[in-house]
């Protein structure tokens, strides 16, 4: 815990140094946070896109880490998001803490798009729990993030039209690209997705990669499966963007689950390709 408060306090200090010189520049740190982390306001921030997202998006309260997807996104493909990003967020605490509802406000009426980078977190939670139960634990936590998705869809759908009318928001959703379980996690206790940590709790499984790759393809083919009962939903593909099964290559990972910055790189450019059709911008 104490390294990650030193490196909260360490991407505070670089907020503070390159924001504007204005009368209180925490409060105006603690609001851009808020905002872009939470989607916490002062009222609407217009935008087209939105986006709600874990640790792809954010790692770290957009501590430069390493350029995620909404970065790169932003600052390479023009887009302009109003969302709330922030690494390990589930969709389980997505749809409890109604986040759908917060970013539509949010973005307001010209809403069209929203991302979604949701779902690795709520998998890998509690690996514990999977120990001597795999099949039967997946399922649950699948059938788990099947009914959250659909909820947020729906929900927000019927709130965005109840609110500004128009037609229902398209939800994009990308898979995940194949972890890398032997990697070292970067910081201690965030290992969810490394040998390391299975080793540590008890689950032994014959080959990490092997367990990896097969439940993210079974997570995969889960979107793909949401999208034929929710017209809403677009599915995009981004595995076999850093290597292929079944691990990614180190040379483009942060640690077990994270591309570093030429991975996220690889992988934005993939995602802005997939989803210019539906949002029109970046290219």
């Amino acid at each position: 815990m104490k390294k990650i408060r030193l490196i909260i306090l360490i991407g505070m200090s670089v907020f503070l140094i390159h924001c504007d010189k204005k009368k209180d520049p925490i409060n105006d740190l603690e609001t851009n946070l808020l905002c872009t982390s939470f989607a916490i306001c002062n009222g609407e921030t217009p935008a087209k896109t939105g986006i709600i997202g874990d640790s792809w998006t954010d790692i770290l309260f957009g501590f430069p880490i390493v350029e995620t997807l909404r970065p790169q996104l932003e600052n390479r493909f023009n887009y302009k998001f109003a969302g709330a990003t922030l690494g390990g967020k589930t969709l389980q605490q997505v749809v409890s803490q109604g986040l759908q509802f917060q970013v539509i406000d949010q973005g307001g009426a010209d809403m069209k798009v929203v991302l979604l980078s949701l779902g690795g977190n709520d998998i890998q939670a509690n690996l514990a729990e999977y120990i001597g139960n795999v099949n039967a634990v997946q399922a649950q936590r699948f059938a788990t993030i099947k009914a959250n998705l659909k909820h947020l869809i729906i929900t927000g759908n019927a709130y965005k039209i109840a609110r500004f009318g128009g037609p229902p928001i398209k939800w994009i959703i990308h898979g995940y690209d194949y972890p890398n379980p032997y990697m070292p996690a970067v910081i201690a206790g965030s290992d969810e997705g490394c040998k390391s940590k299975f080793d540590r709790i008890g689950l032994i499984v014959p080959d990490a990669a092997v367990f990896t790759s097969t439940q993210l393809d079974a997570f995969n083919n889960l979107l793909v499966e949401i999208t034929r009962e929710e017209p809403s939903l677009i599915y995009v593909d981004l595995r076999n963007t850093l290597g292929g099964k079944p691990n990614s290559r180190a040379e483009l990972m942060l640690d077990c689950i994270h591309a570093n910055n030429i991975g996220y790189t690889l992988l934005a450019d993939k995602l802005a390709r997939l989803i210019y059709p539906v949002t029109n911008i970046g290219f």
